[in-house]
């Protein structure tokens, strides 16, 4: 009984506005909280449909459609055959494109073919056991880990060949070639001019004719580097460590004792001198370029080129700010991300030209040049702060209230996901509170009011007036040219 009472409230609720939008070729909207939200505007090719509050939605802008089941999937494609899909961001994502597909799976497995016209590697990976692909120079690789393989341009390297890792594995990079057995214990380098072996952890060297030698013993404590010699500025490393690192160049001079207790750099190319102790805590830096104060968790007063630091009762409060000749940014934060103000402006502008305010897990407030955006609540954008995929699939899900507003007045608000909304647009407004009443004015179009989705309803365009009571499709209207009379 309760249901076929639900049936018919939702049936004659729906009747006058479905009219209403079916009707005129200007665009409107049907709502029925949480089941249906449809809205339309020819003028831009723009329609929606969202059902449950934030779980389902589908919209067309012009060319471009996209559905989202929240949180478990989410699809993006225009008619030219580009599509994104993403399933439970982030554990998989697949992009294609007429002449290119691309998959990954929390980037263990992913796979892009197409042309390479259109930026396809043309590669499969199930990290880390399957690597596969095709070059244009080198043909196909396969491997499949530790048993045997082959690949090509990954991982750092121009080549990897292995065979019952870590029994055996060699890689190249460049002309050099570094053969493994028993990986990392025992290797071998060779190359133009090259040569070398290691014995780890127990002693290894390496050279290269005019460009390094390098040597270790018992691993990390001795080890002795000339680097860059082919360079102007040649690097000399030399360490005992933890007791005693040093590296000599003609732009750096740097010591260490009992890392990372005390240490001092100098950086003759730039003009400043560091002294630390111990790292990262105590630091005092003096010159041109660098020149500040450290003494976490106290204070911090830190200059870096354009970059400056300040720490407060770390972590408690930090302010960072970057001035350039084009760009002036500052950000404070308390407790990391607890809360975070941001501000850039341009130098030739009054204005900042973005701002954004996060505080977790209340609220997040955004404007870029002319639009600004408040959300209420804001659980992972303090966060991830400009990750559009978070806002496809997770956001809505929180957001209680938003508010988006622009500089020429225009505004969209909406509370718990348009049980409450109001739209304005220049002269033209349109809100709801469901399901007490729902009233829109818009240019051209006249006045609509409606208690209780129709119960009754009055609308006015001009010198005409109509009037619905209970949810009936026939109006009582005065004031056009016929007398007064019921019509549809």
């Amino acid at each position: 009984m309760l249901s076929r009472l639900f049936f018919l409230i939702l049936l004659f609720g729906l009747l006058p506005l479905s009219e209403a939008v079916a009707s005129d070729e200007q665009g409107g909207f049907l709502t029925f909280w949480p089941l249906v939200d449809y809205r339309s505007s020819p003028q831009v090719d723009y329609r929606s449909f969202h059902t449950l509050g934030p779980f389902v939605k589908y919209e067309k802008k012009a060319v471009e459609t996209e559905f989202a089941l929240r949180p478990l999937f989410y699809r993006a494609a225009d008619q030219q055959g580009a599509s994104l899909s993403e399933f439970l961001y982030p554990l998989a994502s697949l992009k294609k494109a007429p002449d290119q597909t691309s998959f990954q799976l929390l980037k263990l497995i992913d796979f892009d073919f197409g042309t390479t016209e259109q930026g396809s590697n043309n590669e499969f990976t199930a990290f880390p056991l399957v690597f596969y692909g095709q070059t244009e120079d080198h043909g196909d690789y396969f491997a499949f880990f530790p048993f045997g393989g082959k690949i090509l341009g990954r991982l750092w390297r121009d080549e990897i060949r292995f065979t019952l890792f870590p029994l055996y594995s060699q890689t190249r990079k460049g002309t050099t070639t570094t053969t493994n057995l028993l990986w990392p214990f025992l290797s071998r380098i060779q190359g133009e001019d090259e040569t070398g072996m290691a014995f780890w952890p127990l002693f290894g060297h390496s050279r290269k004719t005019g460009v390094y030698r390098k040597q270790f013993c018992l691993w990390p404590v001795f080890f002795r580097q000339d680097l860059n010699l082919d360079a102007e500025t040649p690097t000399r490393l030399r360490a005992v460590f933890p007791f005693y690192i040093s590296e000599e160049s003609a732009e750096i001079s740097s010591r260490t004792l009992l890392w990372p207790f005390f240490s001092h750099h100098v950086n003759h190319a730039k003009g400043y001198d560091e002294w630390n102790f111990p790292m990262p805590l105590l630091r005092v830096t003096r010159g041109e370029y660098s020149h500040g104060n450290r003494f976490l968790p106290l204070y911090a007063d830190e200059y870096v080129g354009s970059n400056r630091k300040r720490w407060f009762l770390w972590p408690i409060y930090k302010i960072e700010e970057t001035h350039t000749e084009i760009l002036d940014r500052r950000r404070d934060r308390v407790l990391l991300f607890l809360y975070s103000d941001l501000e850039e402006k341009l130098k030739e502008d009054a204005a900042p030209y973005k701002k954004r305010v996060a505080l977790w897990p209340l609220f997040s407030y955004q404007k870029v040049k002319d639009v600004s955006d408040f959300h209420l609540l804001a659980l992972m954008e303090p966060f991830f702060p400009e990750n559009r995929a978070l806002e496809r699939n997770w956001s809505p899900l929180w957001r209680l209230y938003q508010h988006k507003w622009d500089d020429s007045g225009n505004s969209v608000s909406t509370l718990l996901w348009n049980l409450y909304w109001k739209e304005v647009r220049g002269d033209d407004l349109a809100m709801e509170v469901f399901p007490l009443f729902t009233y829109s004015n818009e240019t051209g179009k006249g006045s609509d009011l409606s208690f209780l989705k129709g119960l009754f309803r009055y609308r006015r365009a001009g010198s005409e007036t109509r009037i619905n009571l209970l949810y009936l499709p026939w109006s009582i209207s005065w004031g056009s040219e016929q007398s007064p009379a019921a019509s549809l």
